[in-house]
């Protein structure tokens, strides 16, 4: 009898199952460019990196769609993977990730960084939905689009 050493998941691979299961459970559409076109209305963007830098990835996928689950015919929901995240990340001015940026008509309305108690998340994530739209950072060439249904 010989026993066989498999390795488990990687980090990435661990990434995509939870990306996945954001896009199927949840309604998630994966952004698949460094210059998306948001459509009109609410939008709400998860910007991710290897979980291997940053544990907290992995979290933000469970816990944003959970408090956004109040709002979620309001708004549509976007995941961007580590291959598009960082170029998001310096069009947006966010240090590190897990990040969720808030878009009111493809505008710039916040930020929230890391994962928080989940008191102060919902707090935050009520606050910059209801939120005035902001200066945009440094840079930003933002496209809207008019439809409001499946991923663009």
């Amino acid at each position: 009898m010989s026993l066989q050493l498999v390795a488990g998941p990687t980090s990435l691979e661990k990434l995509e199952t939870a990306i996945g299961r954001m896009q199927q459970k949840h309604g998630f559409c994966r952004i698949d460019s460094d210059k998306p076109a948001f459509p009109a209305g609410l939008s709400v963007l998860l910007l991710t990196e290897d979980p291997q830098r940053n544990l907290e990835v992995l979290d933000a996928c469970v816990i944003l769609p959970e408090a956004l689950k109040p709002v979620i015919g309001m708004i549509t929901r976007w995941v961007a993977g580590p291959d598009f995240a960082p170029a998001l990340m310096a069009q947006y001015g966010v240090p590190r990730a897990p990040a969720v940026v808030f878009l009111r008509d493809g505008a710039f309305v916040g930020v929230l960084n890391g994962i928080r108690d989940w008191g102060e998340y919902q707090s935050e994530v009520a606050r910059l939905l209801n939120g005035p739209v902001q200066p945009k950072p440094i840079g930003i060439a933002i496209r809207v689009e008019a439809s409001q249904g499946a991923c663009v």
